[in-house]
């Protein structure tokens, strides 16, 4: 978990400084801190709950002023939370989407806030100038590693093979 901890604030400092680059309009709040406008799906397992720990504690060790939403998962939770995170001029928004669609319309709000957003363990099919940045797993690469793994491992097997 100490691990998790220290890459989820290297994530996060990074992320947040990168993002408000993008955002010249941006400056870190008048306390001289980031403030990050967080949504997370909810804790609708131990892992999302370790994942949301995480962040929090990362954020709390990284000059940042965390504003955090439980979806709870509801997308129209967690597009309220990121409509108050707008109307609060966060400095940045993350989030972890519920659904794949329906984003369009709140990204753009962000966006012409000046807002950068960052999707965070999930991905959205939405045009992808509506936000900076995604920081998640790429599935297809890890299937690939998994099948040359495979490959190798078997290359020259002494019986049959069943996957």
């Amino acid at each position: 978990m100490k691990h998790t901890r220290r890459l989820h604030c290297l994530l996060l400092a990074g992320t947040c400084a990168t993002a408000l680059a993008a955002c010249s309009k941006h400056e870190a709040g008048e306390s001289g801190k980031i403030v990050l406008g967080f949504s997370q799906i909810g804790a609708e397992s131990e892992w999302r709950t370790a994942n949301t720990e995480s962040i929090k504690s990362a954020a709390a060790t990284s000059n940042i002023d965390l504003r955090f939403a439980d979806a709870q998962q509801k997308q129209e939770n967690q597009i309220k939370a990121l409509r108050s995170f707008i109307a609060q001029k966060v400095d940045v928004i993350a989030f972890s989407p519920v659904v794949e669609t329906g984003w369009d319309t709140v990204l753009m709000e962000a966006k012409t806030a000046g807002i950068p957003v960052i999707l965070t363990d999930r991905a959205v099919s939405a045009d992808a100038s509506l936000y900076v940045g995604f920081i998640g797993s790429d599935f297809i690469e890890e299937g690939r590693k998994a099948a040359r793994w495979v490959v190798e491992q078997f290359k020259d097997p002494a019986q049959q093979v069943n996957i």
